[in-house]
């Protein structure tokens, strides 16, 4: 293709309701950003407020949208953090009269050399696109979903253990006790910034990014909790409550701190679910040992077991579901991917007091 068939070019302020019916016509019908442009700007207009983060290519002939990358960087959610630091890539879709074309690449290129980020990393990645990937060099994997049920209950109407055991907690913790403390918004602001300057993995986050992308999102409610050891901060989490015929389930979609702030949390984890009256916690993540995550009290959902932790609630789908991810860091750093990463703990429908 001659990449002069289109313009490719960040979409901008002017172009909402073309992004809006782009993603509806060819992405997914009645999507949610097309219900919301409240969603769409929290999620998709830059900080600087004079485009979209967007790439779309435009037919020069017909003036039409023909493809689009959606792309989220780190800094959506802290302005002080750089924008080449960290992008996801979310909605990557180019419609039919554009195949054969290549423009699917031609956006990715604009993405890797125009908006330059110094690392890029996809949570949701489809088999076609992890087979490029792969060619191209990035890491990619399948993240690990974890779970700890309710103890209280006797008969799951969520989740569906397909007659196995029970799965039991973690062995007793070695280290002294660790609480969860619910923390509110000032509380956060006050965090030890070492705990946050302390960070390995990729992406760094910081207590801005966590009030931006949690405390103040325009419809979800997350819950932030401190990890605390002999009254010391040593992580946070954040959690969002899911709920079906009023049974509800946990997950926990964001975790900083060391890999070892989690563990010894077994009897945390059962205290919240009967406080909660949840059925299940569920943790899906990549980058942090299978052995760090079953010392935190979880269970591992192995692919072949059977067992089915629901992902889907809106609506609710008692299926499980694999998410698969890439990252173009090298393989000598180490990152840390959760459900919060990217736009995978997005609503799909608007709260009933807003349709």
């Amino acid at each position: 293709m001659d990449k002069a068939i289109y313009d490719i070019r960040l979409a901008r302020l002017d172009e909402t309701e073309r992004l809006q019916t782009f993603i509806d016509e060819h992405w997914r019908r009645n999507h949610i950003f097309v219900k919301s442009k409240t969603l769409l700007d929290w999620q998709h207009l830059n900080n600087s407020a004079d485009h979209y983060n967007f790439i779309v290519g435009i037919e020069i002939t017909s003036g039409e949208i023909h493809g689009v990358l959606g792309f989220i960087p780190l800094s959506q959610f802290d302005a002080s953090l750089p924008d080449e630091s960290l992008c996801w890539m979310a909605i990557w879709k180019v419609c039919a009269a554009a195949r054969g074309r290549k423009l699917g690449r031609h956006l990715m290129a604009y993405l890797t050399d125009c908006v330059k980020p110094g690392c890029i990393s996809t949570v949701g990645a489809t088999e076609m696109t992890l087979r490029m990937y792969a060619d191209r060099g990035y890491q990619i994997g399948r993240m690990a979903q974890h779970f700890v049920l309710n103890p209280a209950i006797d008969k799951f109407s969520l989740i569906n253990l397909n007659g196995m055991p029970r799965p039991t907690t973690a062995p007793k913790a070695v280290t002294p006790k660790k609480t969860l403390r619910r923390i509110s918004e000032n509380e956060l602001h006050r965090s030890d910034v070492k705990l946050f300057d302390k960070q390995l993995a990729i992406p760094k986050k910081t207590p801005a990014y966590i009030i931006n992308r949690y405390c103040r999102h325009p419809l979800y409610h997350y819950t932030i909790y401190h990890i605390l050891q002999s009254g010391h901060v040593e992580g946070i989490i954040v959690t969002r409550t899911s709920e079906h015929r009023s049974v509800r389930a946990i997950r926990i979609v964001e975790f900083v701190g060391p890999d070892a702030a989690i563990t010894g949390l077994g009897t945390e984890w059962l205290d919240l679910l009967v406080h909660e009256n949840a059925e299940y916690i569920d943790f899906y993540s990549a980058g942090i040992p299978l052995e760090i995550l079953n010392a935190a009290g979880f269970h591992h959902r192995q692919a072949d077991s059977g067992i089915v932790v629901p992902n889907y609630f809106e609506p609710f789908s008692r299926q499980t579901v694999d998410i698969d991810y890439m990252i173009s860091a090298d393989v000598t750093q180490s990152f840390r991917i959760v459900k919060g990463d990217s736009d995978q703990d997005r609503p799909n429908r608007l709260p009933d007091d807003q349709r």
